[in-house]
């Protein structure tokens, strides 16, 4: 009788025994479930896939640019009783413009974690995108001619000049959870401008020469320039997918050529054709815009 007590109360022991064992082993499989989910969810955090977004964007706003210097050069093939050919070579600034713009841009902002500071809740996410846009505004200014033959000689020249502008730019958007949905960011680019000017005049103001325009006989041409800007802007979520956002831009577009149709008038002496050249052109933009995420 006290043999099977005994041997009941050791089959009691082990089944506690392995009982707890059964119960740590559990423990132990939940907290390593545990730790493999937070590790995934700190990958998750770094998956390319989930942060890179590829996006269109379009855009319009203000430009101003400032005044800038000009040339006009050419020859006045004046008869020899009246002193012969004269060499023009006239300068002057052009005044300030304002004009309204509108642009398309297609970007692809890279994963958040590259720059990641540990995926905490600030990141700088670097993105490359190529964008274009075009605006009209009319370069107009005094250039003087210092000759000896003359006490003045002025022109007062208007250049109707319509922009594309074409760039390929860095952008770098610092993320961060305290700023309720706001992402701002800072971005450059390099590319070119093609300005076409049409219907450009040159008019002799001193001595005046009235109803003569000195581009007469071809008013239109176009050259291309380098062009390159810094922005600095601040984007909004709106859902998962749209986003809007406001920017500065500087925009620098080097000196450009052109060559107009010399004179060609009954009661005016001819001229060779006219080389004009405008200096760099800075401008101030403000922008407004709205990107979609394909």
């Amino acid at each position: 009788m006290l043999r099977k007590i005994f041997l009941k109360t050791q089959m009691e022991i082990k089944m506690i025994r392995l009982s707890k064992k059964g119960a740590l082993l559990s423990l132990l499989a939940l907290l390593s479930l545990g730790v493999t989910n937070s590790s995934l969810s700190a990958q998750e955090c770094c998956d390319p896939c989930n942060s890179s977004r590829l996006y269109i964007g379009a855009f319009g706003g203000g430009i101003y640019s400032d005044s800038t210097h000009a040339y006009q050069m050419g020859t006045a093939f004046f008869t020899e009783a009246n002193g012969g050919p004269l060499a023009v070579y006239a300068h002057g600034d052009t005044k300030s413009t304002s004009a309204g713009f509108g642009g398309v841009q297609v970007g692809y902002e890279l994963s958040q974690c590259p720059m990641n500071l540990g995926c905490s809740n600030f990141s700088i996410s670097p993105a490359f995108e190529v964008e274009a846009f075009w605006y009209k505004h009319t370069k107009k200014g005094h250039l003087i001619n210092t000759t000896d033959r003359l006490p003045e000689h002025d022109f007062l020249d208007t250049f109707p000049m319509h922009t594309g502008v074409y760039l390929a730019n860095v952008v770098l958007s610092f993320n961060t959870d305290c700023m309720g949905g706001f992402t701002p960011y800072i971005g450059g680019g390099i590319g070119a401008a093609r300005i076409s000017i049409k219907n450009a005049d040159s008019l002799q103001t001193d001595p005046p020469e009235e109803d003569v325009n000195h581009f007469n006989s071809l008013r239109n041409d176009s050259s291309w320039a380098f062009a390159a800007q810094a922005k600095v802007g601040i984007r909004y979520n709106i859902c998962q997918s749209f986003h809007v956002f406001g920017e500065y831009r500087y925009l620098f577009i080097d000196s450009s050529n052109y060559i107009f149709g010399s004179t060609v008038y009954d009661d005016h002496a001819p001229t060779s054709p006219w080389n004009v050249k405008v200096q760099n052109l800075h401008s101030n933009a403000f922008v407004f815009g709205i990107q979609y995420d394909l």
